[in-house]
C-alpha cells in the first residue's frame, strides 16, 4: 500500500494555506524524521500551493503529498483561466529544456524583473521549484469550459537517505 502523508480537497484561502503547511510540517517530521532537506521538501508543496491559489479560477484545489517507493511526489489540481493554464505549459516546458545553471539564472533574472503582474506571472515559483528538484515537474492542462481549464502539476525528488 502507497504511504500517503497528506490529501485535501477543498477551498484555498490564506488562513488553510497556512494551516495545510504547519499540518504537512508535522505530518512530514513524524512520518520522514529529522531530515537535512525537510525545509526544502515543504518548500515545494508551499510553492504550489502558492501558485494555485494566486491563479485559481475558483477557490477549489484538490491537493496531495505522498511518498511513492523513495521519492515523495506533491500533486495539486485547480482550475485556471485559458492565459494563466496556457503559461503554466509554457513554463514547465521551458523548465524541462534547461541545464541546471540555467534555471538558476533564470530565476536571478526574474528576480530582477519588474514586468510583474497583478498575479505575479514572473514564473519564479516554478523556477524555484526546479531549482530544489530540476526538472521533476509536470504539468497537464485539460479544458473545463469555454475559457476554464484543470490544470494539474505534479512534482517529484528522490528522498535522499540521511546520515
Amino acid at each position: 500500500m502507497e504511504k500517503s502523508l497528506l490529501e485535501y480537497k477543498g477551498q484555498l484561502t490564506s488562513e488553510v494555506r497556512v494551516q495545510l503547511l504547519d499540518l504537512l510540517k508535522c505530518i512530514a517530521l513524524c512520518n520522514l524524521g529529522q531530515r537535512n532537506d525537510l525545509k526544502k521538501l515543504v518548500g515545494i508543496a508551499l510553492e504550489l500551493l502558492d501558485n494555485a491559489q494566486r491563479y485559481n479560477a475558483s477557490e477549489d484545489v484538490d491537493f496531495r503529498w505522498h511518498v511513492e517507493n523513495t521519492q515523495l511526489v506533491v500533486t495539486i489540481r485547480n482550475k485556471a483561466n485559458r492565459q494563466d493554464a496556457e503559461r503554466l505549459v509554457e513554463s514547465v516546458e521551458t523548465i524541462a529544456a534547461m541545464t541546471p545553471e540555467a534555471v538558476t539564472e533564470a530565476f536571478k533574472k526574474q528576480l530582477l524583473n519588474e514586468g510583474f503582474g497583478e498575479k505575479g506571472g514572473a514564473g519564479l515559483g516554478m523556477l524555484q521549484i526546479a531549482r530544489k528538484v530540476g526538472r521533476n515537474i509536470k504539468a497537464e492542462i485539460q479544458a473545463a469550459g469555454s475559457n476554464e481549464f484543470i490544470c494539474t502539476s505534479v512534482v517529484s525528488t528522490e528522498l535522499a537517505p540521511q546520515p
